[in-house]
């Protein structure tokens, strides 16, 4: 008579357990158990089933939470045919047949765990300066050491992965190597094996992943096949299991398994430390990968671009005096139209200069509330003003060794030009509530669409700090005086929404190119592109037509005047001026600059109604 367990819930429900007279079966959690649990209430040696004058017995081992025999708490009871078992949440029934059960899990080989050890974050194994003094060991510690540094220059998670597993094949000898990564359903499932021809051929143990997932610890199991056992079962003599370990998740494990002989306690110790090194670096490198797919897929909805397009004569001076001015190390004035490129002039003066791999931040002056501007520029201390409940780390820090691109300068308050001042001229700073003062090292560049001399003339901005600024000074020529450059941005442009929108098969009319190219672009560049974004979306053919484009304030073909006629003008001043003010001659008159009799005078004249 064959005796057996069927699991009717758990992790492996519908599986047959074969009991053998001769031995204890142990069911538990623990891998030196007969019947492996992967579940959490279940403890490390739950229960043990026994024969004993032909009658099949369990008794309870101590567990945690109880075992239970038809739903009654036993601490020993006999087992009968059709008896409920219930171990932790796994449930069995226990049965006797003539006839071997189909499918039956017999007892076929013994796992009996060598070495297990619980794995922390960072967990450097017993490589400390003790390691040095044996050979071995510090040999293994170069081996880490240098596998670390490899791993610092790689950005591809599966290259980190690939050099990892590939050296620690060769360092442990081990038949295969296997990797494996949590899914997106939270299982883990081999992501790699190594050599590759094994991947058809070994199944990685999934009951010994999950416990070491669960308990986060590696584990030496020295896995021997029993006498008797069939010889085709696919069998490793030694595995070692390591879990990947990060803020107390488990992230994978790491399998190693030798077909012959034995892993050394030397395999065992340095798996860790690697499994430890692997894991960093491929978050790293995972998490890079998103940044890089993000920054891409960011930059091709924004239809941002790293190069100043254009070939144009006033184009090619202003690249020229980028180069010449980016390695110097004074400050920089980009003047310019509003929309005309110029933190497109501040990333590339700076991307040329000997600060390109620091970071460059930007700052729009004119969107900062001028009672927040101390604060956002240089920081402050909480409790410094109401509404301060924590520090605050200023943009100047945050640009520290790095460029700082002031956009909008003329609307700093002259308080913060004062504190500007000071820190152009190597002076260190106070934070806004602060005692303690701080230095920075940050180039700026400064941008403005006014006429800095002017405010300089007005008191409104110290001229002290605008010849500071103005060491170096770029000036971006609006989008009407270059030439040719236009065509270029709108073809740029034009592709760009195509693929973003998904219109690829649309193109522009001649007459549509023609009245983008007459146009005389107020709004520079900027302007240009949402036209051309506006285009591709709104056009309903597959043709862009002139009724197509958002150029509401055109002049006409060629820039020209509608007339040169001064009545014509005036007619249209005064009507403009009596829309605004609702037809209200007195009001009129002061937007005109003209007395209202003048004015009653022109409306009789042109005969404009009101």
């Amino acid at each position: 008579m064959y005796s057996y367990l069927l699991m009717t819930s758990g992790n492996r429900a519908g599986a047959h357990f074969l009991l053998e007279p001769d031995r204890t079966t142990r069911i538990g959690r623990g891998l030196d158990c007969d019947i492996v649990l992967s579940d959490a209430l279940a403890s490390r040696v739950h229960a043990v089933i026994v024969c004993s004058d032909d009658l099949w017995w369990v008794r309870d081992a101590g567990s945690r939470n109880g075992t239970y025999l038809n739903d009654q708490k036993i601490d020993e009871a006999r087992l009968v045919e059709g008896a409920r078992l219930r171990v932790g949440s796994s449930e069995f029934t226990y049965h006797t047949s003539a006839n071997r059960p189909s499918g039956s899990l017999g007892m076929e080989h013994t796992q009996t765990i060598v070495r297990d050890r619980v794995v922390l974050e960072g967990d450097n194994g017993s490589f400390g300066v003790a390691a040095l003094q044996d050979p071995e060991r510090a040999h293994d510690l170069l081996t880490l050491h240098q596998l670390s540094l490899k791993l610092l220059g790689c950005t591809d998670p599966d290259q980190v992965v690939n050099e990892s597993l590939d050296l620690l094949r060769r360092r442990t000898h081990a038949s295969v190597v296997g990797f494996l990564w949590v899914s997106d359903d939270g299982q883990l499932k081999p992501k790699l094996v190594m050599p590759e021809d094994a991947a058809r051929n070994v199944k990685l143990d999934e009951a010994l992943t999950e416990i070491v997932c669960l308990e986060r610890k590696a584990i030496w199991v020295d896995d021997q096949r029993r006498e008797g056992s069939s010889q085709d079962l696919r069998h490793f003599a030694d595995a070692i299991c390591v879990p990947l370990i990060d803020q107390q998740k488990t992230l994978g494990a790491l399998h190693l398994y030798l077909e012959h002989g034995r892993f050394r306690q030397s395999d065992f110790d340095v798996a860790i430390p690697l499994a430890n090194i692997l894991t960093v670096a491929l978050i790293r490198a995972r998490r890079e990968t998103l940044l890089k797919v993000d920054n891409q897929r960011l930059s091709e909805k924004a239809a941002v671009y790293d190069e100043l397009i254009g070939e144009s004569k006033p184009m090619q001076e202003l690249k020229s005096r980028i180069t010449r001015i980016a390695r110097a190390t004074g400050c920089v004035l980009v003047r310019g139209e509003s929309g005309a490129g110029k933190e497109l002039v501040a990333r590339a003066v700076h991307r040329a200069s000997n600060r390109a791999d620091r970071p460059m931040l930007s700052v729009n002056c004119a969107a900062i509330p001028r009672d927040l501007m101390e604060s956002q520029l240089f920081g402050h201390k909480k409790g410094a003003f109401t509404g301060a409940e924590n520090d605050h780390i200023g943009w100047f820090q945050q640009a520290n060794t790095g460029t700082l691109f002031l956009d909008e300068v003329g609307e700093m308050t002259l308080d913060g030009q004062a504190k500007l001042l000071r820190i152009l001229e190597g002076h260190p700073f106070l934070p806004v509530g602060s005692t303690k003062e701080v230095t920075v090292d940050v180039r700026v560049i400064a941008a403005t669409n006014r006429d800095l001399r002017e405010f300089v003339r007005d008191g409104r901005f110290r001229e002290d700090l605008y010849y500071r600024l103005s060491v170096f000074e770029l000036y971006i020529p609006p989008l009407r005086e270059r030439g040719t450059d236009i065509e270029l941005l709108i073809n740029f442009f034009l592709e760009h929404f195509k693929r973003q929108h998904g219109r690829p098969g649309l193109s522009l009319s001649p007459e549509a190119k023609v009245k983008l190219l007459s146009y005389q672009w107020p709004g520079n560049v900027r302007q240009l592109r949402n036209v051309i974004d506006s285009a591709v979306v709104l056009c309903e053919g597959s043709v862009i037509q002139p009724g197509d484009l958002g150029l509401r304030d055109a002049t006409g073909a060629g820039g020209q005047l509608e007339s040169l006629r001064i009545d014509y003008w005036e007619r249209k001043l005064i009507q403009e001026a009596l829309t605004r003010t609702g037809g209200n001659v007195p009001e009129a008159a002061k937007l005109l600059g003209v007395g209202r009799a003048t004015l009653y005078r022109k409306i009789e004249e042109y005969g404009i109604q009101r």
